[in-house]
């Protein structure tokens, strides 16, 4: 017992992940909870506290992402744009205190009808990209009512029985003009399972110092998914965020050309239980 614990001491300022000690399986108390938890998860915890009594943190860029990014960088993990957990088997997401948006889950391709689905929907729906007047972009959610501010609404019908989520697009009338492009259940289990089988939800306050973003990591908490049963639920009930979605890059290697994310899927906060089982959380600002 002694040596598991002395493997899983936190040393301030070493990335734990490098230590080969951390490789080893073994299951070990959660003392704020009571609970058993796996050896992925409790290094997770432990860096998450090494981290927070650092304070408020430089962030290392000034996307829209900095809050994660910063976060990872300060567990040693690089940027990516794999289709695999962050951290081990756990896929980290990160918030600010009081940030309104939805956590982004992951994005999918649509199945069909056809190879390139994106691009027949850009063309057919998009609008001249601002810079690139040439070409199209399209950046629509998928609504859980007709849209009369719009010429087209997009929205989803789940369909069980053949295991389908089918893309309806409408007019302003509510007159179907057309049901073609979809996803089949298999994919999205797939993508969901393979990023999402289980989630830290992470949060931080920010602020700025030397006209440059900090961030003080101050709540961890730590999630299961429940089943996809429940995904697909909660996509009939919209209580998903969903966008399709088709960009230009403007900067770097692929400046000017697209972006394909296809379908983007999101999920309000105050919805994780209706997905996640929680098995741990901790609260820096909190006394236990």
């Amino acid at each position: 017992m002694k040596t598991v614990f002395f493997a899983l001491k936190v040393y301030q300022n070493i990335f734990l992940l490098k230590n080969p000690l951390f490789h080893i399986s073994f299951n070990i108390l959660n003392i704020e909870g009571g609970e058993i938890m796996d050896s992925n998860s409790d290094l997770l915890v432990k860096l998450f506290k090494a981290i927070a009594k650092k304070g408020f943190v430089k962030g290392v860029g000034k996307s829209w992402g900095n809050n994660g990014l910063t976060f990872e960088h300060e567990i040693g993990k690089l940027p990516d744009a794999k289709n695999t957990p962050d951290f081990k088997d756990i896929e980290i997401k990160c918030s600010s205190r009081f940030t309104r948006y939805p956590i982004y889950l992951f994005t999918i391709a649509f199945d069909g009808p056809s190879s390139k689905e994106i691009f027949r929907l850009v063309d057919k729906f998009g609008s001249p990209d601002k810079d690139y007047r040439d070409k199209k972009v399209l950046f629509k959610p998928v609504e859980s009512e007709i849209n009369t501010d719009y010429e087209y609404t997009f929205m989803f019908d789940v369909c069980k029985n053949e295991r389908k989520v089918y893309l309806c697009v409408y007019d302003y009338s509510g007159d179907l003009i057309e049901k073609e492009s979809y996803v089949t259940f298999d994919s999205l289990k797939n993508h969901l399972y393979k990023k999402l089988k289980r989630m830290a939800y992470i949060k931080a306050s920010r602020k700025m110092i030397n006209n440059e973003w900090h961030y003080r990591y101050y709540s961890i908490f730590l999630y299961e998914l429940k089943s996809f049963d429940c995904f697909i639920d909660m996509l009939s009930k919209n209580l998903l965020k969903v966008s399709v979605i088709s960009r230009i890059s403007k900067s770097g290697n692929d400046k000017g050309h697209y972006r394909n994310k296809n379908i983007e899927i999101s999920i309000k906060k105050e919805n994780i239980p209706y997905l996640f089982e929680c098995y741990y959380q901790f609260d820096c600002d909190k006394k236990y």
